[in-house]
């Protein structure tokens, strides 16, 4: 069972020690991929972790709706992130392990060309996206992390970010764009253009 909902139903400095640490790591696990994806430095993003989870403890207890929990502690991190980042201007680094996990899944919903899957050029294409995500602006970076990482659906993004599921799939949409027009200059490879207008519209 989660401790989380500890947040909202006890007051959290009042509880046993392991019982707190139980929280945080919870809370910790959480949060930790979705503000590396974004930040991708780790001592930062314990400072990040520390910092959210301690607004959480201010405002948690406020909550109304308990199942709301999760998505709220996801969305607080992530605004304290970019706040930080609007703060901290810094040099992008090369994305991790974890987010190399979303850039496999990206040759298959970019639907690369078959030529690709040859194993040195896929390894190229697979570093060059790398690179094309790591320009990408925060916003962008994000909602690429919700659905490849974490293959939320759009409704569910569209509760997080709060904007309507149209205006998830355009964003989606714009951020895939930026990926497939660096691989059409990069590369010469040839989309569907049809095909992906009628996705970002879907």
């Amino acid at each position: 069972m989660s401790a989380l909902p500890l947040l909202v139903t006890h007051e959290f400095r009042k509880l046993e020690s392991s019982v707190q640490e139980q929280v945080y790591k919870e809370f910790y696990m959480l949060v930790y991929r979705q503000v590396f994806f974004i930040l991708r430095d780790h001592a930062a993003v314990e400072d990040i972790i520390q910092d959210a989870f301690l607004r959480a403890l201010e405002k948690a207890p406020l909550l109304e709706e308990l199942e709301r929990l999760e998505p709220w502690l996801r969305k607080l991190t992530r605004n304290v992130t970019l706040n930080y980042l609007r703060k901290h201007r810094r040099n992008r680094d090369e994305l991790d392990v974890h987010s190399q996990l979303m850039v496999n899944e990206t040759a298959a919903a970019l639907e690369l060309p078959a030529r690709t899957e040859q194993e040195v050029e896929l390894k190229f294409v697979r570093d060059a996206i790398i690179r094309y995500v790591n320009d990408m602006i925060p916003g962008y970076r994000q909602i690429l992390a919700m659905k490849w990482l974490y293959h939320m659906s759009y409704k569910e993004m569209a509760e997080e970010l709060e904007m309507s599921e149209g205006a998830v799939r355009q964003k989606l949409y714009r951020a895939r764009e930026t990926i497939r027009k660096r691989l059409e200059q990069d590369w010469g490879y040839v989309f569907d253009r049809e095909d992906d207008e009628k996705r970002g519209k879907s």
